[in-house]
């Protein structure tokens, strides 16, 4: 069934008392306080898409709209009150999730992604909320610099560009380049709620605002849309309402910040983020060479094992770019003590274009 299919993805927390964290050396301002003006929330009102669903609370975005000038003060009051009390109304921490087909077996519940529709009035907090982190984190220049994913400025065609500048000036002299394309496994479902918190902390995000977060976080509960018929309502115990929320984009790429940081102490050695999807990649002249580039794959595990995160093998590839390929070397990901071979392949689709190993593409 869907629903058990989408809840058995959650991720049960370890402890945290050994996790440490250091965001970076530079010096980070205190993040201020939000404060809602009934300006702002009238503009987003007059901003709403008013085609969109409702949420639990069966509210639409065109009452909402029609009915601005009367609802924006209320509804700032709500605002307000929401962050100085550190709680949400129930509504607000429910989905109703709508399965949408991505490929493969029709039959397989977890061939579909989960969508999930939450209150208007909520996503509008939201979008205040992720407005004043991003402004934090962009002003005291936080992000990561190879995070290309839910950034303005920074998109899919600019990360390709770079990299494929990357890989030519490489080439020029021969060898070959070696990618190691990663996936974690339901990421955005699985994000350990108390590491996220942790991790906001370091990058010195107000308290009211990191506990008003872990309030819009627990105690969430989601039951499945299919065609008119719901399911029974199931507790959320990890993530970070990926598709169809406002905030979560935001706070995961926050919470994947840091892992380009744990591998740079290996030089140059790339490694590329957009959202959840990672690849890394080396100039391969030698076994040296390979060598370096599984330690790199290493760290992410890693990373990967501390922050509670699952790399999905059977969705790691490998793909050697070049004139003359040396196909000898294998790569590995150490999973529960066993060492998993990577598949090797001649091409992937990478970000939409899709790569042949000697640099075309379609």
């Amino acid at each position: 069934m869907y629903w058990k299919s989408f809840s058995r993805v959650f991720t049960s927390e370890d402890d945290i008392n050994n996790i440490c964290l250091d965001a970076s050396d530079r010096i980070i301002n205190e993040m201020e306080n939000i404060k809602f003006y009934m300006s702002e929330v009238l503009l987003r009102l007059s901003k709403l898409n008013v085609n969109k669903s409702a949420g639990p609370d069966d509210i639409f975005p065109r009452i909402l709209y029609e009915a601005k000038e009367q609802l924006a003060y209320p509804i700032t009051i709500l605002f307000k009150t929401s962050l100085s009390v550190k709680r949400l109304p129930e509504d607000w921490c429910s989905a109703n999730v709508v399965p949408i087909f991505k490929k493969g077996d029709k039959k397989e519940a977890l061939n579909y992604r989960p969508i999930s529709l939450t209150c208007i009035i909520c996503k509008m907090s939201e979008s205040i909320v992720r407005d004043h982190i991003m402004a934090h984190f962009v002003d005291n220049q936080l992000f990561s610099t190879q995070q290309f994913g839910f950034l303005k400025g920074r998109n899919t065609v600019l990360q390709l560009l770079k990299m494929l500048d990357l890989w030519t000036e490489s080439l020029e002299e021969g060898g070959q380049i070696d990618v190691i394309y990663t996936d974690f496994e339901k990421a955005f479902d699985k994000v350990p709620h108390n590491r996220l918190s942790y991790k906001l902390k370091s990058y010195k995000i107000n308290s009211d605002i990191i506990e008003w977060i872990q309030a819009f976080l627990t105690n969430r509960k989601q039951r499945v849309n299919l065609n008119s018929f719901f399911s029974s309502w199931c507790s959320v115990i990890s993530g970070i309402m990926g598709p169809g929320s406002i905030l979560g984009p935001l706070l995961f790429v926050i919470f994947i910040n840091d892992l380009p940081d744990t591998c740079n102490e290996i030089n140059n050695i790339g490694l590329f983020l957009y959202a959840d999807d990672a690849k890394l990649f080396y100039y391969i002249r030698d076994l040296h060479d390979h060598t370096k580039l599984q330690d790199m794959i290493n760290h992410v595990q890693t990373w990967a094992d501390k922050w509670q995160l699952s790399l999905n093998i059977n969705k790691c590839a490998v793909v050697s770019n070049g004139r003359q390929i040396d196909n000898s070397y294998s790569y590995f990901i150490r999973k529960q003590g066993i060492d998993n071979k990577l598949q090797r392949l001649d091409s992937f689709k990478d970000l939409g274009v899709t790569f042949q190993s000697d640099l075309h593409t379609y």
